[in-house]
């Protein structure tokens, strides 16, 4: 294995809009992930380095009220020398203040059995701990194409039998039907037993994959690139304050995170068993994916003051609508956001516990809002 980045572009906040991975040592395949917080304007840093200007990426969410609390992105991936690299998933991820958060991830692979098909995932605090809901859309009469990156439309004109994927949930498709994964929805409780409510989502995650094989190997080649586990290489573009390079080298997570902590138990089997699973005897039988979520679980688990102020930047908002040009960060100038982030990053440390390392969640659970470097906006209550 020899996975290294090979290129890199930048919004006007200075977080990614492009990173570009490949394993050069096994000619493996070029990943390539576009991203662009949905309140970034046109103009030099609306396009990613491969092309793909930010109105087609964001779509119908371009510069709209709550488009700084939502990502847009798409994932390609490439294993030819001149071959340019194809599209396969296009992902919407938004949260809000209180610490919800949605997920919607629709297959867009011109040669997947399930072209079209949407998951919503969804997480949200209640008063007994996290509400989970995941459901499969299915659109009628699509019409499946290649897409490649970078995109030259967006992706309901380059697919015109797609709706944009910031639509109502009714027009990208109606529940799926054809087995017992329509939907699910269950309660996970920090401090309970979740035995029942991970069993049903097991059995959900087991019967999706079974239905869409080219749509699961392509979430799982994104969680792959997720997670490299050397952190990408950011050189301080448009990052501001009295240290900069400093504050460059805590930029070591992308807006994606969300996508992949929801997708990987339900896409990945070997990713959703955890570390006290383990067997001495087939150790490579786990697949934990530590670089997918455990930045979160550092920040929170352990407290890593550094780590939280690093996810706060990428994704709290601290530029307004549209994005104002290097508006700094509590990691880099100590100000406050428009928006803030915390209790979805808290939202998302939990979620990884949960999912995957349950160890940890004891640490999690105890963080109080409040905490020197933060002012939350509002309490999650099974956090207190």
């Amino acid at each position: 294995m020899g996975v290294s980045q090979i290129n890199s572009s930048f919004q006007n906040d200075g977080n990614f809009s492009q990173l570009d991975l490949k394993d050069k040592q096994a000619n493996g395949p070029l990943m390539r992930i576009e991203t662009f917080r949905c309140s970034q304007p046109q103009g030099t840093f609306g396009i990613t380095k491969s092309g793909t200007k930010v109105r087609d990426l964001a779509g119908i969410d371009h510069l709209k009220v709550s488009s700084n609390r939502t990502f847009r992105h798409v994932f390609s991936s490439s294993s030819g020398k001149k071959k340019k690299p194809t599209v396969s998933l296009e992902m919407r991820e938004i949260y809000s203040e209180n610490g919800s958060i949605e997920v919607r991830t629709r297959d867009v692979d011109g040669d997947s059995e399930t072209f079209g098909w949407v998951l919503l995932t969804t997480a949200r605090p209640s008063s007994q701990g996290v509400e989970v809901r995941y459901e499969v859309r299915r659109p009628k009469d699509v019409s499946p194409v290649h897409i490649s990156s970078p995109l030259s439309q967006q992706i309901s004109k380059l697919a015109p039998s797609l709706s944009d994927l910031g639509n109502n949930l009714n027009s990208l498709g109606t529940p799926y039907t054809g087995s017992d994964i329509t939907s699910l929805r269950e309660t996970l409780i920090p401090r309970g037993k979740n035995a029942k409510a991970f069993s049903n989502l097991d059995r959900f995650g087991s019967t999706l994959r079974s239905i869409a094989p080219k749509w699961t190997k392509n979430v799982q080649l994104f969680e792959r690139m997720g997670d490299f586990r050397d952190k990408c290489i950011h050189p301080g573009t448009n990052l501001t304050g009295p240290h900069l390079s400093l504050a460059s080298e805590y930029v070591l997570i992308r807006a994606y995170r969300k996508a992949l902590i929801m997708l990987g138990r339900v896409f990945d089997g070997a990713m959703s068993t955890n570390v006290k699973s383990l067997n001495l005897q087939d150790a490579l039988s786990v697949d934990p994916k530590p670089g997918v979520y455990s930045v979160f679980l550092s920040a929170y688990a352990l407290n890593i003051v550094h780590y939280q102020l690093g996810i706060d930047k990428v994704h709290s908002d601290y530029g307004g609508v549209p994005m104002a040009l290097k508006p700094g960060s509590r990691l880099e100038t100590g100000i406050e956001p428009v928006v803030d982030a915390t209790n979805a990053n808290r939202m998302l440390a939990v979620l990884a516990g949960l999912f995957y390392a349950p160890s940890s969640l004891p640490n999690i659970i105890s963080i109080r809002p409040g905490i020197k470097d933060f002012k939350t906006p509002s309490k999650m209550r099974f956090l207190t």
